[in-house]
Parts: C-alpha cells; sequence; structure tokens
C-alpha cells in the first residue's frame, strides 16, 4: 500500500513538473512573439518615418513633398483657417506690408495747367514673429498594426496628426493672450485680442438680441472697409449661429423653414454667419477672412517616442506659428451675447 501511495505522489509530481515546463515553454513562447511582433512593428514604423522625412542633425525633419501635405491638412482643417491668408514662411520672422491711399487721388483736369497737389500712399506693417508649439499625439499598436500595411500609410499618418493641429492652431489664433494663464495660449496674442474694434453686450447692443449684436458690428466697422459684403464673414460661437435661425424661424417664412430644416448657410444683411468651433461663447468676429493671415515656418518636425509598456507609440510634432491682421482696423469683435 505505501509502495502504491509512493508511486502516486511521485507521478503527480512529474506530471506538475512537466505542466509547469509546458507553462514555462508556452509563455517563454509569447514573450518571443511579442519581442518579435515588437520589432517588426518599430521596423515598419521606422521605415514609414524614413519615407517623411530628412535626418537634420539628429531631428525628424518633414520633406518638402510632405510638409506641403502636412500645411494644406493644416489648412483645411478648419473653416476660418481654409479661409484666411496663410504665409509659408522662410524665416522666423515676416513682414505683412500694406499700401493704401487714405484720401481721393483724382482731381478735375484743366488744359495746359498742372494739377495741384499730389495724394501719397500710406505704408503700415504687421509682423509674424513665430513662436514653438508641440503636440504628443498617441495612436496604439493595434491601430498601427491594421493600418501599416496599407497604400499610403506615411500620407495617412501626416494627415492624422495635422488634421488635429489644424483644430488646436484655430484655437490660438482665436484666443491667444500673452496674459493667459493658459501656457498654450499664451504663446501669442491671437485674432480676437488684436482686433481693433470692440462692442460689449449691455453697453453697446441688448445682450439677448442676436441680429441686436451684429447691427453693433456693422456699425462699429469702418465703411471704407465694407464694400463686398459677400466677401465678409460673421465667425461665431454655436450658441449665437443656432439663436439666428431660431430667430429666423420664428418668422414663419420659407427661409425660416429652411434655416430649421436643413444646414444651409445662413447670412445677415448680406454676411455670411458661420459657426467656428473654437469661437469662445457668446462672441463673434466680423472680418473678411483675407484679413486674417497666419503662418507656418517650414521647419516642421515629427519623430517617434516609443511606449512599449503601453502598446503604443507617441508622434511628437513640433513647428513654428504665429498670427496678425493684414490691417487690424477692418475687424470688429463682439462679446457678451446671453440670448
Amino acid at each position: 500500500m505505501e509502495r502504491r501511495k509512493s508511486r502516486r505522489r511521485k507521478t503527480n509530481t512529474t506530471a506538475t513538473r512537466l505542466a509547469l515546463s509546458a507553462n514555462k515553454t508556452k509563455n517563454e513562447k509569447r514573450s518571443v512573439e511579442y519581442m518579435f511582433t515588437n520589432d517588426v512593428l518599430l521596423g515598419k514604423l521606422e521605415n514609414a518615418l524614413k519615407a517623411i522625412t530628412t535626418t537634420d542633425l539628429g531631428s525628424s525633419r518633414l520633406t518638402p513633398a510632405k510638409q506641403r501635405l502636412f500645411v494644406r491638412t493644416v489648412s483645411e482643417a478648419t473653416r476660418i483657417l481654409d479661409e484666411a491668408r496663410r504665409i509659408d514662411m522662410t524665416s522666423h520672422t515676416h513682414d505683412i506690408d500694406r499700401i493704401a491711399f487714405g484720401s481721393r487721388i483724382l482731381q478735375g483736369a484743366t488744359e495746359d495747367q498742372a494739377p495741384s497737389g499730389e495724394t501719397k500712399p500710406d505704408f503700415s506693417t504687421n509682423k509674424l514673429e513665430s513662436v514653438e508649439v508641440i503636440g504628443i499625439s498617441g495612436i496604439t499598436d493595434s491601430t498601427l498594426e491594421d493600418n501599416i500595411e496599407r497604400e499610403g500609410f506615411e500620407d495617412t499618418l501626416i494627415q492624422l496628426i495635422a488634421d488635429r493641429v489644424g483644430v488646436d492652431l484655430e484655437e490660438l489664433f482665436l484666443n491667444g493672450d500673452k496674459s493667459s494663464s493658459d501656457s498654450f495660449l499664451a504663446k501669442t496674442d491671437g485674432w480676437l485680442k488684436k482686433a481693433a474694434n470692440l462692442v460689449q453686450g449691455d453697453t453697446d447692443f441688448d445682450a439677448k438680441d442676436v441680429e441686436a449684436m451684429f447691427d453693433a458690428m456693422i456699425q462699429a466697422l469702418p465703411k471704407k472697409y465694407l464694400r463686398d459684403r459677400s466677401q465678409w464673414r460673421f465667425y461665431v460661437h454655436w450658441d449665437i449661429e443656432d439663436a439666428y435661425r431660431d430667430v429666423l424661424r420664428a418668422r414663419g417664412t420659407g427661409l425660416g423653414d429652411t434655416a430649421q430644416t436643413t444646414a444651409t448657410q445662413l447670412a445677415y444683411k448680406g454676411i455670411a454667419v458661420v459657426d467656428a468651433a473654437n469661437m469662445p461663447a457668446g462672441t463673434a468676429l466680423l472680418v473678411n477672412p483675407a484679413n486674417l493671415v497666419y503662418g507656418i515656418y517650414r521647419d516642421i518636425r515629427i519623430e517617434p517616442d516609443r511606449q512599449p509598456k503601453l502598446r503604443r507609440t507617441d508622434f511628437v510634432t513640433t513647428l513654428r506659428v504665429d498670427c496678425h491682421y493684414e490691417d487690424e482696423n477692418a475687424a470688429v469683435v463682439g462679446k457678451g451675447y446671453t440670448g
């Protein structure tokens, strides 16, 4: 009996050892497979980045072709950036020169008599002074594995990053304020801060009347700039655009029905009313988008930062940007709409 028990114990012990050994081998195999997959993924990422960057002093700068794709995607990311005037900067600063005649240049002509006097143009300059911004875009391994073998993966990667960069740049260009406690918005003064004309709710217009706000903004704009209303925009927060739709709906007209049931482009007195996602609540900007100027310095870098424990790769993007007006006097900011 004792011999049988002893044999059973030996058999159980041997089986346990074999099971542990098998599990160890299986775990080691899984580890090797994971390491192999990780190495392959890193290799493919390295190849993808080589296709879009040129190594310059140890940093990954986008090639000219990929830089153009990046900048184009940034510009198309939002309505404001798409309509504004972009300058591809070749240095850290860029002068925005403007020349205009402030008074009449024609006079009556008299035979055999020279015109009296002459009108000289006014020269003014605003300056773009690029500031550096940085962003980290995390992409999980599962997403990379699903897409890295597809044709055009490099372009897809650039577009994914650039599209988000465009949304963030619109926020900076609109809401930038060097006195802000937000370190990102404090990098530069944006269009809302730099506009020369401002109207305030309950001071310049009824804060609950959206049309009164639009009228006050039009009144505050020097009329010499308002020649072709179709070229101008009211860039507004969603609440203002929605309130204006409600005003049109209440009139019980065909236009009101259309405003309520479709996404048709609205206009007030011939000026398009455009919803801008990054516009602060209760705020609007009246401007010709050609007067909105922003610059992106050509030296754009995208560098990978592998996070193997998280099964993720962070792509670190750095670039230099700034914004200004060609003429800040041709812009009006409206604030304080409460609805």
